[in-house]
Parts: structure tokens; sequence; C-alpha cells
């Protein structure tokens, strides 16, 4: 099983299996709601490894990084995020979220391995919701 992960907007970030360590897709009610919640939120969170030795995907983590520090006033804050999983050469589940932004970016070096690692945490925005597409089961690449 793999996990790809991209992001597009005023620039690419391209992430395949290599990088990808894990996902979680999140629909988030209200804590406190005793029935479906009209004030809900979809996200997603991405782990990933930073690969400096092999130079892949360095560039494309100092994007996410970038694209974390966009303040809200600026529209490119917003960008189109897609999850794939992809087993056995077919697509499992595809989460594509049209409106992403950053809520929690971290990252960390480790410099005995020469390697490091991410983590990501988006949401769509909220007025948009509906636009969150979940697909899956049918071939991949």
């Amino acid at each position: 099983m793999g996990i790809r992960f991209r992001v597009t907007g005023s620039e690419v970030a391209d992430f395949d299996e290599r990088s990808i360590v894990n996902a979680e897709f999140l629909s988030e009610s209200p804590k406190d709601s005793n029935a479906k919640a009209t004030d809900y939120g979809l996200g997603v969170k991405v782990w990933g490894r930073v690969l400096y030795n092999v130079g892949a995907d360095s560039d494309d983590v100092l994007k996410l990084a970038k694209w974390s520090q966009i303040p809200s006033e600026n529209a490119d804050c917003y960008r189109v995020a897609e999850v794939t999983v992809v087993s056995a050469g077919a697509v499992v589940r595809k989460y594509v979220i049209p409106n992403a932004f950053v809520v929690e970016y971290s990252e960390r070096a480790d410099d005995v391995s020469g390697t490091g690692e991410f983590y990501i945490h988006i949401r769509q925005k909220k007025d948009n919701n509906a636009k969150v597409t979940v697909e899956g089961g049918y071939a991949g690449e």
C-alpha cells in the first residue's frame, strides 16, 4: 500500500509513496453535539519523510512550509490538496480538498541519518465543505 500527496495552487508540491508515511482523513463535528451538526469540519493530516540525501522532495517540503506561512488575507492560502491511497495498483481511496488551508505544520531534521520528517494538518474552507470529494475502487496508474 502506498500514499501520495499533492498540493496545487500558485505552485505544485508532489509527494509519492517513498515520502508519505501516514495520512488521516477527518470529518469533525462539535464534541457537544447530540445530532448531526451543520457546523462540521473536513480535513486531512499527513506525515511524511524529508529525503535530504536523495534531494527528491526537499523542494516540495519547502513549498509546504512556505504555504503554512501565508496569511488569510492572501487568496493563495487556499489550495487544492489530494491524498491518494494505492494498493496493488488500484486506487483504494482518493480525497480531494479543493479549498484547503494549513491549520498546523511542523518539520523535524535528523543530522545523523540525513533525513527528516514533516507533518501537515489541512482543512477545507468550511463554507465549501460540499466540494470535498471522497472516491475509490478504481484502477491505478
